[in-house]
C-alpha cells in the first residue's frame, strides 16, 4: 500500500510537523480529534496545539501543496528527504 507525505503547518511559526500516511484523505479528521482530545502520540505538536487554541493556528498541507509553492524555504531538503 502506498502511503504519501503530508504536513501540519503552525501558523506565524514557521515550524512544519511533517508525517506519513496511506489513505491520507481520511488522516485529517481522526488527527484532528486527537489534537483536540489531548492525546496525539507526537508531545511536541500536541504541546503547542494545547498551548496556541487548536487549529485556528495551524494548517494542513499535502506533499503536492508544498512541492507546488516555490516560496517554501528548505523546500530543496523536504524533497531530498521524501524521496528516500
Amino acid at each position: 500500500m502506498s502511503s504519501d507525505i503530508y504536513a501540519i503547518a503552525h501558523i506565524g511559526d514557521f515550524k512544519l510537523f511533517v508525517g506519513e500516511a496511506s489513505k491520507l484523505s481520511q488522516k485529517w479528521p481522526p488527527m484532528l480529534v486527537q489534537l483536540n482530545s489531548g492525546t496525539f502520540p507526537h508531545a511536541m505538536l500536541q504541546q503547542v496545539w494545547d498551548i496556541e487554541g487548536g487549529k485556528r493556528h495551524f494548517s494542513f498541507h499535502t506533499k503536492a501543496e508544498i512541492i507546488s509553492d516555490q516560496d517554501i524555504l528548505g523546500i530543496e531538503e523536504f524533497l531530498a528527504e521524501a524521496a528516500k
